[in-house]
């Protein structure tokens, strides 16, 4: 079918409207938690407070916080011009979103034409996997962004061998890699890309535009180490098993989290899809239809970037799935690829987009129902206790999880929280860190409730299962409180607990 300009820009209008509802939907709906907190309340504190928080000595050769300073401070600039509530915040990364569909639509347009484009960009536009994490205040929507830009820009220079464009994809490489350390694994894939056309000239130009990156990102590229030494000593992540690349193709079909009774439609959608894409993508290998390397190019910056950062975690541990929304929006391309420019039986066509159809389907349900959590259950409890506190009334929370999205509502609540083992994997909010943001800790669950007539103690239901799943009758903190003090009141907001005790008569 031809496309004139005009019903390609209305098209693409609507795609664009598409994602935005869908992401306004997924942004009103979602719960606050920690990471977002956190982004806000350091971001809010300026330039110097964000890099003195990232940069700072928190012990010999070990830095504060473990990534770099870029978003914080585009959020600072942004927090200044609209304020720092969660709904203002997270428009930001939707608009970094829009971006992003923007990318997708130039880059696959100069790969395989408007049609392709068009549908590459309703991919991106649609996959939970992006909405769920579009409007989110983390860096990722902005790491994207500049990934997306970066692989634009290459494909430009690569066919134009022009140097604005290879200057453009080391300043967006960079940028990158100033927003996530994550960046390389997707980056490298991207320059390797050189290597396997063997193109003199091309190899020079890559190689040059990426000295042009690493020259840009030497003011940070020297603080590296301390930060990797931040990991080694204490990170939460855990080395991946081969469950996580399973879990990494829901991720890119149906996503996660999904009810049980789900979970195997969900895994039959995601691997006949993927399979169909793959075995296409071998066809036309094997026949050398014209665009073959179109596909595989497509396929390997699709499975490269999350494989080489699988591998490198077997030995430090650092896969986060979201770091990956990169190679997620390359796999749309090659979707849109496969089901438009490989000749593929009509039956077998639809039935492959039947399928993913489905699979968003599923995932977008969830997304609706936020994941059975509610409305923000942490507002809920927050609100909770500051209409019942009374003097002498001591908020605590188990751990800092529930603790800053509660010091982001209400900074003069009087609260403390339970700090992390120190030095344990769950470290990761330092002291530097701590004092900066002006947050308050207790070393125990006896220090936190010293001197106070009530306690309200909130703590994740997560906790307490893996306690009870461990063999105890309860969590260690309430324990403590049940030996202690009189349980007046308990109750669960999706999976938030709220206990409130009395200390008990002499």
């Amino acid at each position: 079918m031809q496309l004139t300009k005009k019903r390609v820009t209305l098209i693409f209008i609507f795609i664009l409207l598409l994602a935005i509802l869908l992401r306004c939907g997924a942004m009103l709906n979602r719960s606050f938690w920690y990471d977002e907190a956190f982004s806000i309340l350091i971001s809010e504190k300026g330039p110097q407070a964000i890099l003195a928080g990232t940069l700072t000595m928190d012990e010999p050769s070990v830095t504060a916080d473990i990534h770099p300073p870029t978003y914080y401070f585009l959020l600072d600039g942004w927090i200044q011009l609209f304020g720092t509530s969660v709904v203002a915040t997270r428009i930001l990364s939707l608009l970094l979103g829009v971006g992003i569909l923007i990318n997708i639509f130039l880059l696959t347009k100069e790969l395989l034409g408007v049609q392709s484009a068009l549908l590459a960009s309703l991919g991106v536009a649609v996959f939970p996997f992006q909405v769920q994490f579009a409007t989110e205040i983390r860096m990722y929507a902005l790491l994207t962004f500049f990934l997306t830009l970066a692989t634009y820009a290459f494909i430009k220079g690569m066919r134009t061998r022009s140097w604005l464009w290879w200057g453009l994809f080391a300043l967006t490489a960079a940028l990158a890699q100033y927003t996530q350390n994550l960046a390389a694994f997707y980056l490298v894939p991207l320059a390797l890309t050189s290597l396997f056309k063997w193109d003199g000239k091309l190899l020079k130009q890559t190689v040059f535009a990426g000295l042009g990156a690493v020259l840009l990102y030497i003011p940070w590229l020297i603080h590296l180490p301390a930060q990797f030494a931040k990991i080694q000593h204490h990170y939460w992540i855990e080395r991946p098993t081969l469950a996580v690349l399973i879990n990494l193709l829901l991720r890119y079909t149906t996503n996660l989290p999904l009810p049980d009774q789900w979970m195997l439609p969900a895994l039959l959608i995601a691997f006949l899809s993927i399979a169909l894409a793959v075995l296409q993508t071998l066809r036309m290998f094997r026949l050398k239809t014209q665009g073959y390397k179109i596909g595989l190019w497509l396929a390997w910056l699709s499975i490269a970037p999350p494989l080489f950062l699988w591998l490198f975690s077997q030995w430090t541990p650092v896969y986060v799935d979201r770091a990956l929304l990169a190679s997620q929006a390359i796999f749309c391309i090659w979707l849109a690829w496969v089901l438009l420019n490989t000749s593929m039986p009509k039956v077998i066509q639809w039935t492959m987009t039947v399928i993913l159809v489905v699979g968003v389907g599923l995932g977008l349900s969830q997304l609706a129902t936020n994941n059975g959590y509610g409305y923000d259950p942490l507002k809920k409890v927050e609100a909770i206790i500051s209409s019942g506190m009374e003097p002498g009334d001591m908020v605590v929370h188990s751990n800092k999880l529930t603790y800053l999205p509660f010091f982001y509502y209400d900074p003069n609540l009087p609260m403390t929280f339970i700090g992390d083992d120190p030095g344990g994997a769950t470290d990761t909010l330092s002291q530097a860190t701590r004092k900066i943001l002006g947050v308050n800790d207790s070393p125990d669950i006896e220090s936190a409730v010293s001197g106070a007539q009530r306690i309200w103690f909130v703590i994740y239901e997560e906790s307490v299962a893996e306690y009870v799943a461990a063999g105890y009758v309860t969590h260690a903190h309430l324990r403590y409180l049940d030996e202690h003090y009189t349980l007046n009141s308990y109750t669960s907001y999706g999976n938030v607990l709220l206990f409130q005790y009395e200390r008990k008569p002499l």
